[in-house]
């Protein structure tokens, strides 16, 4: 059932300008940074987007599978944005505010005016999202980041993303 809701969301998502506008529609472009100034904003706004849709989550849902998704995806997110900001002031950075970007917030209004009945899909599908972006991201700036502390915390921090994006995928599929 999961599997039939995701892959219609999913289609719903990428046909966003065809879709009413009770319909979520995150439209995550892939990102990438090679400098300091524009990953530390776009890592920590990913993180707080997947730690808010997660909260959301464990509001909305009644599925064991999605509520433990979720659980994992705060836990570990709130881990990777504290250890940033903690490796961000070793390299000499200022810790970018705790903020999501204007894309993000829109992605977690949509979410949160997403029907019950849609919600699981939906989320899943935003999850699924935001961890192609992050991977995509945290992948560029680990190969071509200008900060050799926050470099080392980009591989560091990639296998987590990379299993979060698999277990989003198998949890879709039940």
């Amino acid at each position: 059932m999961i599997k039939t809701m995701f892959c219609a969301a999913a289609l719903g998502l990428t046909l966003g300008g065809c879709m009413a506008p009770s319909q979520p529609v995150a439209t995550l472009a892939a990102a990438t940074a090679t400098s300091t100034e524009a990953f530390a904003p776009m890592a920590a706004s990913a993180n707080l987007l997947e730690i808010e849709t997660s909260r959301l989550a464990l509001e909305r849902s009644r599925d064991p599978q999605i509520r433990r998704l979720a659980n994992e995806m705060i836990r570990d997110h709130t881990r990777a944005s504290r250890r940033m900001d903690s490796v961000a002031r070793a390299a000499g950075v200022q810790p970018p505010p705790p903020t999501l970007s204007a894309r993000h917030q829109a992605i977690l209004d949509r979410l949160a005016a997403t029907p019950g009945s849609d919600f699981d899909a939906a989320y899943l599908t935003v999850q699924a999202d935001a961890h192609a972006e992050a991977v995509t991201l945290f992948r560029s700036y680990a190969s071509n980041g200008d900060n050799p502390r926050l470099v080392a915390f980009a591989r560091e921090t990639l296998p987590t993303l990379e299993r979060h994006a698999a277990h989003v995928q198998r949890v879709a599929r039940s």
